[in-house]
């Protein structure tokens, strides 16, 4: 080959080469870190060694002042923001996180997962790469002893058009610029809320798609958390109430023939009666009609 092609050739891609290569070192990520109660002290264990594109943004809900006392000397790092935050709610204790980021993507944490570098890199690499997308669904790793976490796709789709696969907070990142001030946790759901213990993540999820926003699935690990979870018994009377009010967030009127057909499968396979399936599902379909527009107002 010409020796003057090759150089001209060199001329022509080494600006785009290097463009690219800065762009992946510039992007910024916060790890937004929910925690409460004695449950910070976790976060010694949590953090990695600094490094100058992550930084820690720790929201702190407690109970009294004295427990401000607790925060653990060694994690106040220049690398950590922590913002503390009375009273309860993990949507309300994300909400407060969220609005403190000023990075370019932002990765929702809780206080008992752990990370790699691998598994930042992985999360920066994908937004660089994959411009279109603006909320990325990626994979926890269990212990190896342990089974894995929930079924997964096999590849990368689109969320939207996926069935059987309900993701979880800590599976979540996304571009700060997207949803700062414009998307929040729906503080009526999640750990700690009155009466809806979880659903959350359903809820913001189907906020992003309502306001075009394109969530992609990426089959790759970035987090690791034991297998138990609050969230594998679905037939409590929280979770009952929960599934309903997540259904009628999401489908609307329609969600009251679904819960009857839900209650009808469950009470025929054995799993509960129907009468508490009903009682509580149509629950939570009524309350969440009930109180959506109120809590719109409030935000």
């Amino acid at each position: 080959m010409n020796s003057k092609y090759i150089l001209v050739s060199l001329l022509i891609y080494l600006p785009k080469i290097t463009i690219f290569t800065n762009k992946i070192s510039n992007m910024k990520l916060n790890i937004l870190i929910s925690t409460h109660n004695e449950k910070v002290a976790n976060l010694s264990s949590l953090l990695l060694p600094e490094r100058e594109d992550v930084s820690y943004i720790v929201s702190y809900q407690y109970a009294n002042e004295q427990m401000l006392a607790d925060i653990p000397e060694d994690i106040k790092r220049k690398d950590v923001k922590i913002i503390p935050i009375q009273g309860i709610g993990l949507s309300r204790n994300r909400n407060n996180a969220l609005k403190y980021a000023d990075g370019d993507i932002a990765l929702i944490a809780d206080d008992d997962v752990a990370y790699t570098d691998e598994y930042l890199d992985k999360i920066i690499e994908v937004f660089t790469k994959n411009p279109q997308t603006d909320i990325a669904l990626f994979k926890i790793k269990t212990r190896d002893t342990d089974p894995p976490m929930k079924r997964y796709p096999l590849a990368k789709c689109k969320y939207k058009a996926l069935k059987g696969y309900y993701p979880s907070s800590i599976e979540m990142a996304m571009r700060v610029a997207k949803v700062k001030d414009k998307i929040f946790f729906d503080e009526r759901f999640g750990l700690g809320s009155e009466y809806l213990d979880r659903g959350e993540e359903d809820i913001f999820i189907r906020d992003c798609i309502n306001k075009s926003l394109q969530v992609d699935f990426y089959p790759y690990y970035i987090v690791e958390h034991p297998y138990q979870s609050t969230g594998k018994n679905h037939l409590t009377q929280k979770s009952l109430r929960t599934r309903g009010a997540v259904s009628s967030y999401i489908y609307g009127i329609s969600a009251y023939i679904r819960m009857i057909k839900f209650s009808l499968f469950m009470a025929l396979r054995g799993r509960s009666n129907i009468y508490t399936l009903l009682k509580n599902t149509i629950w939570g379909v009524m309350y969440e009609r009930r109180t959506r527009q109120k809590y719109r107002s409030n935000e």
